[in-house]
């Protein structure tokens, strides 16, 4: 009734119930809504019964109609005169409280029963203590709704003042010594009207030895105190001030800057930049508050400070250099964002830049920071020789609000040369001015080949040597398209430049390419039956779609060739050139008028009513054919060629559990390039979006805009048939689709079993450090530094208790596989020559460290094994971050959350590594483990972590068992 998992903790409920309160209680600020009705009548209601019990031992007990009446006036329940008789049933007496009583599931059938003269009713009704956050006196009378102590108890008083319920949350999640340290110092009278900023922004709040802990340490800490006007050595008044002060932002700026590494840190606490860059910050809007909304806001500030990229002299990397910077900020339509508060002049350093980056976090109007974001992640990837030019930056800015989404592939890719870049916008650019008649399948052809070289690229299948020519090969073809016969000419020969880049010639069958897209050739047996298994998941894709097959239209194409030089085609030719007729559109349910009434504006089947007219047996039986029919019937292959190699590129990035790949075949054909199946989609070349979902009337659910963000739209939609264990689950659903992606994107056909058990063997030594820390205080404090920078400070004292207490086993199971993961991996880095811990794990990771370095290197370890991160890294390259868990933001900043979860790979190798299943299995069992965790989570907020470990462990426990991960197909594959 209270959406709260019934998983949880005990100590989690208030909490939760208090959270659910101010999130789902109230519509505005004081209307309550449904939901908070119906769980205060549950409340009722429950205290009822418990009243009742309590008179036989805390067991509701009915013996027969004589005694039933006072449960039955709780329930809203009546019988019939008949009471007593075989047929005697219950009426509905009061339909709100009927109505909570079959809710909340109350055993009413067995109680009818009773009434109908069997044994007697008994069902045990005892509450549950759960713990309470400081006294439940201190809550009440911090209410302004309580006139007196004890006119409401604590649970009336969460049910009934959204600030209390909201600071009561916020203040759970802080660090427990920092909480109590609030609740006696300040008080939780004086904090309530805080609430919604510590809500937001209190959790990196840290007071231990009476000081409060600042981002840059102890260097940093007379910079805050003249920013905050109070000394760290003072907690009290410093975090009073921290939170009074402008509205909240001065904590918001505090929050974030937590969360920052060390190194950034330090640059953003200078003395000088702590100041400039809030005073940056706070130059916009006077009136915006930080606390608005479900969500926090600005989290492209948090996005500034978490990856701002800086060189090795600690300074902001500056893509094409600040006058490249001067050109685009205060040119063009951007001038109007900047020119009340910045002038040209004012950009002489970088440190400049930076402000003004600040500043616009803060405006509607994000796309300058998010542009500097994209463009120096693609600078930072590439060496110090090779950085992007001037021209190139400039250009990039030009078209970003076009082709932002496309950025992802030259920072994935930083070979990817300054003409390499130049020419794609401008074939992008030509294709964008191409005739409607064609223009579709020219960005759907065109952005499929590239979506096939990327796979390749990113397979090991074209070195990185041949990025940059191999890339240039693959595009050209598209410069200059005339007309849909040039265009399916163009895609022939892109497909031509693939094949001679992979497998060293021009030409190559659907086979071939299924083969490729698989992965690299395998040469055990393990790997050789993975590797068919892979091509037959996309062999089955193609079937399902009812695509024509690449050498279908190969073949097609040189007949019709043929028949242009007066060449006769060959009869297999025409029956090859049938298939194109064998796809049927299934009959309308809908007639013209339906459709304009219930799908009005968004129903458009041009690309496959061409496909339907299209009648190349005819054609190619004809006794003679003018040059512009056979140009025709080459411009109708097009769209055929078009479907097939977007087929492709939908079915490698299938996520498990597909339900729409397979049983909607009108899906990738539906896939709307071009737009003509509705208005007012602001770009083409941006990641595509669902339209159709729930509208038969309309052709059903189909993608508009790109292949951008491919892998993330095909999960998002594909999550919708993933059914839950639990009934009434719950998950976020930007979580589901982010962890869908890290299972399906990268693949392990070069992973070596030494890697598989380096992967496992740093998780298990970090465990060790975190045991051996309990009696080595030294080590402790080396530990918990490396820690820091990635829990929460909640989370980082309970680690640290549990080491004094000596119950690191108890807190091990508690903490995500990447954690120690990371700790194990720092500890080495840091102190390679200090002493650890004797652990064998320890010992066997440095002596194979030691032994194959090229092996267990974390370049490579975070390529093979890492997720990847196409909003956070603006790339979809895999890439361990080492980054603290991110809040939960709104729009497409909420993939935030998922992006910093690297836990479930990691986890996942190190359960095949303790099974002996070879790395190549993993190509396997990561979906099928990722989708049968996602099933099992059972989460009550955004961000309920443990609810993600819990399905997670749950999932390894199954596999351990012998429930999941198909063992006998494994070990039949092993002998």
């Amino acid at each position: 009734m209270a959406g709260i998992s019934q998983m949880v903790r005990p100590e989690e409920v208030l909490p939760l119930l208090s959270r659910n309160v101010f999130i789902e209680g109230y519509q505005g600020t004081s209307q309550p809504t449904e939901f908070l009705i119906l769980l205060r009548r549950y409340v009722v209601q429950a205290r009822e019964l418990t009243e009742l019990a309590a008179h036989n031992g805390m067991v509701i007990r009915v013996a027969g109609c004589d005694d039933a009446q006072p449960l039955l006036h709780i329930l809203g329940y009546r019988t019939r005169p008949d009471c007593g008789k075989a047929d005697t049933a219950l009426l509905t007496d009061d339909p709100e409280r009927a109505f909570l009583t079959i809710d909340s599931g109350f055993p009413l059938p067995d109680l009818e029963r009773t009434l109908q003269g069997g044994k007697a009713f008994e069902y045990a009704f005892s509450p549950s203590a759960v713990p309470v956050l400081f006294a439940g006196s201190e809550w009440t009378m911090a209410s302004k709704k309580n006139h007196t102590e004890n006119s409401r108890d604590l649970l009336d008083t969460i049910l009934n003042d959204p600030a209390v319920a909201r600071l009561y949350w916020a203040l759970s999640r802080i660090e427990p010594e920092t909480a109590g340290f609030l609740q006696h110092s300040i008080g939780l009278q004086k904090l309530v009207p805080y609430a919604a900023v510590l809500d937001f922004y209190g959790r990196e709040l840290s007071v231990s030895s009476g000081k409060i802990s600042v981002p840059g340490g102890v260097a940093a800490e007379s910079s805050w105190n003249d920013l905050v006007g109070a000394s760290p050595s003072n907690p009290s008044a410093f975090i009073s001030k921290l939170l009074a002060r402008d509205k909240g932002w001065l904590a918001a700026y505090f929050d974030v800057l937590c969360r920052a590494n060390s190194e950034q840190q330090a640059y953003f606490t200078d003395p000088h930049r702590l100041k400039f860059f809030y005073s940056a910050l706070l130059s916009t809007d006077s009136s915006d508050k930080p606390t608005r909304g479900t969500f926090r806001p600005v989290p492209e500030m948090l996005l500034l400070v978490a990856r701002l990229p800086l060189d090795s002299s600690g300074q902001p990397q500056v893509p094409g250099g600040l006058e490249s910077w001067k050109q685009i900020l205060f040119d063009g339509h951007h001038r109007n964002v900047l020119r009340k508060w910045a002038k040209p002049d004012k950009l002489a350093h970088p440190d400049d830049l930076v402000r003004m980056l600040f500043a616009l976090s803060r405006t509607h109007d994000t796309d300058l920071l998010q542009l500097y974001m994209a463009l120096s992640q693609i600078d930072s990837r590439r060496p110090a020789d090779h950085r992007l030019a001037p021209a190139t930056v400039e250009l990039l800015a030009r078209k970003y609000e076009d082709y932002s989404d496309q950025y992802r592939i030259f920072s994935e890719f930083p070979e990817l040369g300054d003409e390499s870049i130049t020419l794609f916008l401008d074939v992008a650019q030509s294709l964008s001015n191409a005739p409607m008649a064609f223009r579709a399948n020219a960005f759907g052809t065109f952005q499929a080949s590239v979506g096939i070289w990327q796979i390749l690229a990113r397979q090991g299948q074209i070195p990185p040597s041949r990025f940059d020519e191999s890339w240039q090969r693959v595009i050209r073809p598209f410069a200059g398209i005339r007309s849909a016969a040039h265009l399916y000419d163009a895609g022939r020969n892109s497909l031509g430049e693939i094949f001679r880049v992979s497998l060293d010639r021009p030409h190559g069958s659907q086979d071939d390419i299924i083969e490729l897209l698989a992965g690299p050739p395998q040469t055990t047996p393990q790997g050789k039956q993975m590797h068919n298994e892979v091509a037959n998941r996309i062999r089955s894709v193609l079937d399902d779609q009812r695509l024509v097959s690449i050498d279908t239209l190969m073949s097609v194409g040189d007949g019709l060739a043929e028949k242009e030089r007066g060449k006769h085609p060959e009869e297999y030719v025409v029956l090859l050139a049938a298939q194109t007729r064998e796809f049927e559109m299934p009959r309308p349910i809908f007639s013209n008028g339906e459709r304009t009434q219930w799908a009005a504006g968004i129903y458009n089947n041009h690309h496959t009513d061409v496909e339907m007219r299209t009648d190349l047996p005819k054609l190619l039986k004809a006794p003679t054919a003018s040059r512009s029919q056979i140009e025709e019937a080459r411009g109708q292959l097009a769209s055929f060629l078009r479907d097939t190699l977007v087929g492709l590129n939908y079915a490698y990035y299938e996520p498990p559990g597909a339900q729409a790949l397979h049983n909607n075949p009108l899906f990738v054909r539906s896939h709307d390039f071009a737009g003509e199946s509705v208005t007012g989609i602001s770009s083409l070349w941006q990641a595509p979006v669902l339209l159709g979902r729930g509208t038969p009337a309309g052709g059903g659910a189909h993608f508009v805009g790109s292949l951008a963000d491919l892998p993330y739209v095909l999960a998002e939609l594909e999550q919708d048939f993933i059914s839950p264990n639990s009934v009434q689950a719950l998950v976020w659903g930007e979580m589901t689709p982010g962890m869908l992606t890290s299972a399906i994107l990268p693949r392990w056909w070069n992973v070596s079993p030494l890697e598989l058990h380096a992967i496992a063997l740093y998780q298990k030594s970090g465990e060790e450090l975190l045991a051996a820390s309990e009696k080595d205080e030294a080590l402790r404090a080396n530990v918990l530094a490396i820690l820091s920078n990635r829990l929460l400070p909640q989370q980082a004292r309970q680690i640290e208790q549990a080491m004094r207490a000596g119950n690191v086993a108890d807190i091990i199971p508690r903490m995500m596989p990447a954690d120690t993961f990371y700790l194990a991996a720092e500890f080495q880095q840091k102190y390679p020559d200090q002493p650890r811990a004797s652990g064998t794990s320890t010992q066997e990771l440095q002596e194979l460290t030691r032994q194959h370095p090229d092996q267990v290197n974390w370049k490579r370890l975070s390529h093979d094994f890492g997720t990847p991160h196409p909003v956070m890294a603006q790339n979809y390259g895999p890439e361990l971050l080492n980054v603290a868990p991110m809040p939960p933001f709104a729009g497409s900043s909420s993939r935030f959350l998922p992006e910093c979860w690297d836990s479930p790979n990691l986890y996942w190798a190190r359960l095949a590594d303790e099974a002996g299943v070879p790395p190549v299995m993993l190509n396997r069992l990561v979906p099928e483990l990722t989708q049968s965790m996602i099933q099992r989570i059972f989460a009550t907020d955004f961000e309920d972590w443990p609810a993600l470990l819990r399905a997670m462990h749950e999932t390894g426990a199954d596999f351990r068992e012998g429930k999941l991960g198909s063992p006998q197909r494994i070990s039949a594959v092993q002998h």
